[in-house]
């Protein structure tokens, strides 16, 4: 396996669009990177350029410290896993395998034994004399991914692979590649738009938007301490509630209340972004809490009961806001006090890239 640098990478098509601007990036040596954003960020278009399926603009690829930016993709030693499988359909599934070892001059006996090994440790063994059509999705993807383990690159690229599976098959298989992962140590970089997907599956997440980075860490660290107000809306689900707040020599206030939390001295007095996760709302006072701010009388509107827990959604002054509790004590039409931890409350600048304000005093 291999280390992965990206160096100033960029992107920019005909006419000016600029797919992805200025990226630079470090994967160690059997580290399991997503890059996850939405639809048009830059982050199917950063893998394809690390496979050589892109040009680059400007920047450095780096893959086992060797620059491979003009090199073709079949000697860079990547192997690819696509959306949409990308298996020849006239052959059976053991030739699909072996494709690859076969253009590349390896012996009969020992490609045919690799992709034997390989099917078994994929649970696909019994499926080498069929073709594509004969299989289902899931047994497709697994085909795809043991085509580009039999090849032993240094890199896994993949791409949205999971995308094309139903709900219950896409939680069955990324589990599948989570302990593939663990098993072959292997360096991976894995696309997707699915939040959800990332957390469960990514060593760190590079949160990607508009073709730049807008923060690198892990799962935790990004849903704990989102760098700017993109990266706190995009990852968690539901997404975090947004609210305006303020603060006047030093004092924070939200919805009218103040907060009784520390806030730095740096931070220069005017309007604020405030975020609170819906987990962190809560129903009613805590007597004795004595960082717990009442937020004012909000009414529900609506509940989704998803079995483990319930999600509220409530108006408070104008603003939805939803609340996320294993114990519901409401129902639709109560009016109720909206409270939160003080701890746990996120400040953002008002404008600009909104990035996090460091809090304390």
């Amino acid at each position: 396996m291999a280390e992965v640098s990206l160096r100033q990478l960029s992107k920019v098509y005909a006419g000016g669009v600029e797919a992805v601007s200025d990226v630079s990036l470090d994967v160690t040596d059997g580290e399991m990177i997503v890059l996850v954003g939405p639809s048009g960020c830059g982050k199917s278009t950063t893998l394809r350029m690390i496979a050589g399926l892109e040009e680059v603009t400007s920047g450095d690829i780096l893959i086992g410290n060797r620059s491979v930016v003009g090199v073709p993709p079949a000697k860079r030693d990547i192997a690819m896993v696509f959306q949409n499988y990308a298996l020849y359909p006239h052959m059976t599934v053991g030739q699909n395998m072996e494709f690859g070892l076969r253009m590349r001059g390896v012996a009969r006996a020992a490609r045919q034994q690799r992709v034997a090994d390989v099917a078994g440790q994929l649970g696909i063994a019994e499926l080498l004399q069929r073709r594509p059509r004969e299989l289902s999705g899931g047994q497709r993807q697994r085909v795809a991914l043991g085509r580009a383990m039999v090849r032993d690159p240094q890199v896994f690229l993949l791409d949205e692979p999971l995308s094309n599976l139903d709900a219950k098959l896409r939680v069955q298989t990324r589990g599948e590649i989570a302990a593939l992962h663990r098993r072959l140590g292997a360096t991976m970089i894995y696309v997707t738009h699915d939040q959800v997907e990332a957390m469960t599956l990514g060593d760190r997440l590079v949160l990607m938007e508009g073709g730049r980075v807008r923060q690198v860490g892990t799962p935790r660290e990004i849903y704990d301490r989102p760098a700017n107000a993109f990266a706190a809306t995009f990852i968690g689900s539901p997404a975090m509630n947004m609210l305006s707040g303020d603060v006047r020599g030093g004092q924070l206030t939200l919805s009218g209340n103040p907060i009784r939390r520390p806030v730095a001295k740096s931070i220069a007095d005017g309007p604020l972004r405030v975020g609170i996760r819906p987990e962190h709302l809560l129903f009613g006072s805590r007597p004795g809490v004595v960082s717990l701010v009442e937020l004012g009388g909000a009414e529900v509107v609506a509940a989704e009961y998803l079995g483990h827990e319930t999600l509220f959604r409530t108006s408070l002054a104008g603003h939805e806001l939803l609340v996320r509790t294993a114990n519901p004590s409401v129902a639709i039409g109560d009016r109720v006090l909206l409270a939160c931890d003080a701890s746990h409350v996120h400040l953002f600048a008002a404008t600009g890239d909104q990035p996090r304000v460091e809090e304390g005093p």
